[in-house]
């Protein structure tokens, strides 16, 4: 690793303190220097070295004045400056733990930054021209809408436009209009729409003259739309409007398809209230101060964006479908933008709605999808780094705090203040916390939590905001359950928990939980999720039966969440048709060419039910648990039968169970009641016995 200087402010406590729990801290390649007001007059004396140390690495432990850093650091010609907030770490802590919460949180990014050297993901292009829907339920945001369209083509979608009185400069376009529905994204919305009023204020040129047509004056000269109640629908106003054909009954039921660049939604609930929204989409309700916030970012979205594809497909794995058969939705299910579908055997996801969250990886029993934007195998090296360096300076139980990066820079030390204990005396938690951002809360599961507690951690946490917990906050919460049940099982007690952000005074109780005590493992992490799981999974249990005498002879249960799992087969329904073998994705379920057998590799198995629905007899289930040990690669017999010869010619071509079972349900059939034997023939004996039967009618084609 590039030496590299850590640069430490004074007003995280007093210089002395911070000078005395960092002088003995030891990460390799890391050196630490106190630097008082660094951020004001203390400022050069980091240029200074930066500049000495001819292109190393500078860390600065503060993100609260990144703005000043950077602005200053670009004036001096000073690049590659890189933040760390040590200051909530180290705020508030005493120089015990200070140290090694200081060397795990620098040598997590230090080991993250160095190691991401990976090929870039490629890019999702958006479009935008400007044209931007403001869609409305009464008059309220007219004078907004017209201030847009100083810059922008903006069309006001009305639904109620009675109250509106017209601008009389038709650089706006107000039309009367409810929308059903609303699809796409940035540069690519489709918004189904209804006419809520005959008038159609596009074509209408507003001459007035069917205002003096209507008899019972039920046009509004203002916004010229038609009071329905008392409108007596003579037409008058059709045939006044003439060939400008304006104003039309017969369509207001019928929906019509707009395309639109950007969408600013200023109704309840919202058009996309089912989902987390898209790009180019805005969701201000009746908020005015939402509203002028999506108009200056709407001004500002106008060209060609792009954004990272963030994940990587591999549809030869997926568990989905086959034969017409669904198996596993749980990308579908946690995908909180809608992005991902079926499309036959394989998923679908569109890049332009997929905004990196990272929950279907997580969900994803074989890995089939894969975060891409920072992958598995990197973000596993920096935990492992940083568990390391906490380790190698003093650190007694760490606790992984894994968030994204919506939280606030000081969340930890405002955490810590609102959660102070009542009395001086009351106990508090004696955990460290080492906080990790992450590009989304959701975007690392039990792969790497597992592998997290295997490399030496003793709890993991995923903190989310309000809005991740409300998305994702089931689909995670259910993959730790599986998690904790293994770990309960292996007499570890649950160490994975998700909370939101209005529970982490949690993080600071104390609890009557010890340290985990595994010694850390060595395994470098595969590219492959479940190779990942089964390496942490191994040494987990081979240090719970080191220590606690654990033998594990039988599967562990866990609940249906986890892609670890049996299959049971109803030996008296199953006829071995084989059908479930051609289903399964991953090779768990296999024939015996040699004779009628159907196998089972256990660890092989992610539970998706492909092979359940599959099966022609109902005979299959699926049984979530986890075998370890040699017995979970072994192939092992779920039915076997003996071959079936024919009663004929002798020759081998079913298998016993299959011939009595389709003998038991067709020999009563008309069209084989006189011959039933004929179900226990080959094919080709029982075309020449239908030839060769005196007693039977054949019907030939006759040629012309």
């Amino acid at each position: 690793m590039t030496n590299s200087d850590v640069f430490v402010c004074g007003c995280q406590g007093s210089g002395e303190t911070v000078d005395k729990a960092l002088q003995n801290v030891n990460v390799e390649g890391i050196r630490f220097v106190s630097a008082q007001r660094a951020c004001r007059d203390g400022i050069t004396q980091l240029i200074d070295a930066k500049n000495r140390t001819g292109g190393a690495r500078c860390f600065v432990g503060c993100t609260q004045e990144q703005a000043v850093f950077e602005s200053v650091s670009d004036s001096a010609a000073v690049q590659n400056l890189e933040f760390v907030n040590l200051r909530g770490l180290l705020r508030g802590q005493p120089a015990a733990q200070t140290s090694p919460e200081a060397a795990a949180a620098v040598a997590a990014l230090a080991a993250y930054e160095s190691d991401f050297r990976v090929e870039p993901v490629p890019a999702v292009l958006f479009t935008s021209k400007g044209r931007v829907a403001m869609v409305a339920n009464n008059d309220k945001q007219l004078q907004h809408a017209q201030t847009l369209a100083n810059n922008l083509t903006v069309d006001l979608l009305v639904k109620d436009p009675s109250a509106i009185v017209l601008p009389a400069k038709r650089n706006l376009n107000v039309v009367a209009l409810s929308v059903d529905k609303a699809s796409g994204y940035l540069g690519a919305f489709t918004l189904t729409t209804r006419k809520s009023n005959p008038v159609d204020m596009e074509l209408c040129t507003r001459c007035g003259a069917c205002v003096d047509a209507c008899p019972t004056q039920s046009i509004s000269k203002d916004s010229f739309t038609i009071d329905l109640n008392s409108c007596d629908k003579t037409g008058a106003c059709i045939k006044a409007c003439g060939d400008f054909k304006a104003i039309s009954f017969s369509d207001l039921t019928s929906s019509e398809d707009r395309q639109y660049d950007m969408v600013i939604d200023c109704t309840m609930p919202g058009l996309f209230a089912d989902r987390q929204a898209p790009l180019g989409y805005w969701h201000v309700g009746d908020s005015e101060q939402l509203l002028l916030e999506a108009m200056l970012d709407a001004v500002q979205t106008v060209g060609e964006f792009e954004k990272p594809k963030f994940f990587e497909y591999k549809s030869s794995i997926c568990a989905h479908s086959r034969s017409n058969k669904t198996g596993c939705n749980s990308c579908i299910d946690a995908c909180s933008t809608k992005a991902i579908k079926s499309a036959g055997e394989k998923i679908e996801v569109n890049p332009h709605l997929c905004l990196g969250c990272g929950a279907c990886t997580t969900v994803c029993p074989t890995g089939a999808i894969q975060f891409a934007l920072s992958p598995a195998a990197i973000q596993g090296r920096s935990i492992k780094s940083a568990i390391k360096a906490f380790r190698t300076n003093g650190g007694k139980k760490l606790e992984l705090v894994f968030h994204g990066p919506d939280l606030d820079h000081n969340w930890l030390e405002a955490a810590k203040r609102t959660s102070r204990p009542a009395s001086p005396k009351s106990p508090v938690s004696d955990f460290s916390l080492l906080p990790i951002e992450l590009n989304h809360s959701a975007s690392i599961g039990p792969d790497l939590w597992l592998s997290a507690l295997a490399f030496g951690a003793d709890r993991i946490t995923v903190l989310q905001t309000a809005v991740e917990s409300s998305h994702y906050g089931e689909p995670l919460g259910a993959q730790a359950g599986w998690v904790n049940e293994l770990l309960e099982a292996m007499g570890m007690q649950p160490r994975v928990r998700v909370l939101n952000m209005g529970e982490t005074s949690q993080l600071f109780e104390a609890v009557s939980l010890p340290a985990l005590g595994v010694t850390p493992a060595s395994f470098e992490l595969s590219t492959n999720k479940r190779t990942r799981m089964e390496f942490a999974v191994d040494h987990l249990a081979e240090h719970a039966q080191t220590h606690s005498k654990l033998s594990f002879v039988e599967p562990i249960a866990l609940s249906a969440a986890a892609p670890f799992g049996a299959v049971v087969v109803n030996k008296d329904k199953c006829t071995l048709c084989m059908s479930c073998t051609s289903a399964c994705p991953a090779s768990a379920l296999i024939d015996n060419p040699e004779k009628p057998q159907l196998r089972f590799i256990e660890r092989n198995c992610v539970q998706c039910g492909l092979c359940v629905e599959t099966c022609p007899e109902n005979a299959m289930q699926l049984v979530p648990q986890l075998l370890l040990g040699a017995a979970a690669r072994e192939k092992r017999v779920l039915n076997e039968s003996q071959p079936f010869h024919c009663i004929s010619c002798g020759k081998a071509f079913g298998t016993k169970h299959m011939i009595d079972n389709m003998f038991a349900k067709l020999s009563q059939h008309s069209m084989f009641e006189r011959n039933a034997n004929r179900l226990k023939m080959c094919a080709d004996c029982r075309v020449t016995d239908m030839y060769s039967a005196k007693d039977e009618m054949t019907i030939f084609e006759v040629k012309k």
